[in-house]
């Protein structure tokens, strides 16, 4: 008797424990809108658990570009030339998110998020041109931008910019539903991406990478910039 009340006691708080855990699983979606420093977010939110909720979507920074003049100096026919190339950069990008927001305590609205960032991994994008490099090409070393060198092509260009990688880890915290119990709900964000150390890229040929730096270099800029800082707020709608 007392065997058979342990079991049925046992099978009792199993059975509330897995319906705690999976109540209405994938049986509810929100859709969020939000705007922070990656940009203007659009997401889809479900629940996996009372725990933990999903959501998926992208992250968007319009086009903002930025001009800056550079000196290239040359040496053609014995001669010291300098010429001076417009540099245009943009900072566009697209990314796309997958996260899960972990609710430790399930009527709190406070969220540990973890998942990762994919795409976009071109942060800056750096474009110019000058008829007089195009001219005397062939005696030019490249564009100087920092500590390196990035190759002018026979036309007078300047291609590449700064890239991090295709996959970044996220971690993060918050507070607020991406799935709403009512029609609306606000959700704040703060967390980071963890993208690795940045690299230039060129279009043209190779990057000339200086074999020694000092400490207040470009060169150790980047291997210290590893890490996105993220800050997001976001209204969120419950479709059904």
């Amino acid at each position: 008797m007392k065997k058979n009340l342990l079991a049925a006691i046992l099978l009792v708080i199993s059975a509330v424990n897995a319906s705690a855990l999976t109540p209405g699983i994938f049986d509810h979606l929100g859709l969020g809108v939000g705007i922070g420093t990656t940009g203007i977010s659009i997401e889809a939110a479900t629940p996996i658990t009372s725990f933990v909720q999903m959501r998926a979507g992208v992250s968007i920074v319009p086009s903002i570009t930025f001009n800056s003049d550079v000196n290239v100096e040359y040496l053609y026919a014995g001669h010291k030339g300098v010429s001076d190339v417009e540099l245009e950069g943009d900072l566009g990008r697209v990314q796309g998110q997958v996260i899960f927001n972990v609710y430790p305590i399930p009527k709190c609205n406070f969220f540990i998020a973890a998942g990762a960032y994919f795409g976009g991994n071109t942060i800056v994008k750096i474009e110019g041109h000058s008829d007089e490099l195009q001219q005397f090409h062939q005696a030019v070393d490249g564009v100087v931008i920092g500590d390196y060198k990035i190759p002018v092509d026979e036309n007078g260009n300047v291609k590449g910019g700064i890239k991090v990688s295709s996959f970044r880890p996220y971690f993060g915290i918050g507070f607020g539903r991406v799935v709403p119990g009512k029609l609306l709900s606000f959700n704040t964000e703060l967390g980071m991406q963890i993208h690795g150390k940045p690299k230039l890229y060129t279009d043209y040929g190779e990057i000339d990478v200086p074999e020694e730096y000092d400490d207040n270099t470009f060169h150790k800029i980047m291997d210290k910039v590893t890490v996105y800082p993220t800050l997001t707020f976001r209204l969120n709608f419950r479709a059904f």
